[in-house]
């Protein structure tokens, strides 16, 4: 499931890549995407896309207990404000 960490780059993609033509952009806050959706994309065995680029909209995928690992401890600290989109 694709990510991004700002509107910007996520609208991009749905401009530019046909398959993502019309999709919503949703923005949440770092720390609840964290905190709620990650643990539940784990549970589900579903792959985060990191800030997918280009007009085949490649890029990086890792698994969410790897997400998790990188950002241990900065929850509730001064962690981006940028929402996921």
């Amino acid at each position: 499931m694709p990510f991004w960490s700002l509107r910007s780059r996520a609208q991009r993609v749905v401009e530019q890549v046909p398959a993502y033509n019309g999709l919503e952009i949703v923005s949440m806050p770092f720390d609840q995407w964290l905190r709620d959706f990650v643990p539940w994309l784990a549970e589900q065995g579903v792959l985060i896309g990191v800030n997918w680029s280009g007009e085949r909209a490649t890029g990086y995928d890792v698994s969410p207990q790897d997400m998790l690992g990188w950002f241990t401890g900065l929850e509730g600290s001064s962690s981006p404000t940028a929402a996921i989109d």
